[in-house]
């Protein structure tokens, strides 16, 4: 291959390599400046200058604060997915077992920011949020849902379920939400006191749905 090709055969793959460091110098330095300044207290132009970019990249990148931070719940759910279907053990693990699996998953990655997690519930609660009524966060919200049916579809009989095994992804979102305030007060080390609670609540709530779907 002459130089020239090899080149521009090289150069797309490089350049989306730059790019992809780039946009994770910009989350690194905003998750850092959102844990230690505040959501609100942060601005782009700071986020710019801690990741050494202008500020005007950092817009080349994300709308606004709520579009980094939803970048960032992204790669939690990602991340958690697949902590939970690279565990071959728990393919025929109980639901209970799989669920306590995800959630704590995502609890571990998202440690090191609670500052920034507690403040981000603040701010979902506002009517205007894309934290919480965007398109974007509803598609998150649905793709982390779909794998939680994933879950209770492998999990429980096929052909013995009702409505309630379909309604249990909705059910199960806003009782991780409540994990996520417990585990925001929770001092505990190693937040064991969350684990433990987790691990006690999943088996009732299970055992609740196994009782409602099996005839």
């Amino acid at each position: 291959m002459p130089q020239r090709k090899r080149a521009a055969a090289v150069e797309p793959g490089r350049r989306a390599k730059n790019k992809e460091a780039t946009r994770q110098r910009i989350v690194t330095a905003a998750l850092k400046l959102f844990e230690s300044k505040g959501f609100e207290r942060t601005t782009t132009k700071s986020i710019a200058t801690r990741a050494r970019v202008a500020e005007g990249t950092v817009f080349n990148y994300f709308e606004t604060k709520e579009d980094i931070a939803l970048y960032f719940f992204e790669r939690e759910v990602d991340s958690a997915i697949a902590a939970v279907q690279k565990r071959k053990s728990l393919r025929k693990a109980p639901l209970e077992e799989k669920l306590f699996a995800l959630i704590e998953a995502q609890i571990d990655f998202l440690e090191p920011y609670k500052n920034f997690i507690g403040a981000a519930f603040v701010q979902a609660l506002k009517p205007t949020s894309k934290l919480a009524f965007s398109l974007q966060a509803m598609a998150l919200r649905n793709r982390y849902l779909a794998f939680v049916q994933e879950l209770i579809d492998e999990s429980l009989p096929r052909k013995s379920t009702n409505a309630m095994s379909w309604i249990a992804p909705q059910a199960f979102w806003i009782y991780y939400v409540g994990v996520l305030l417990y585990w925001l007060h929770d001092s505990s080390p190693h937040h064991q006191s969350t684990l433990a609670f987790l691990d006690r609540s999943l088996q009732i709530g299970v055992s609740v749905l196994r009782k409602g779907v099996i005839t």
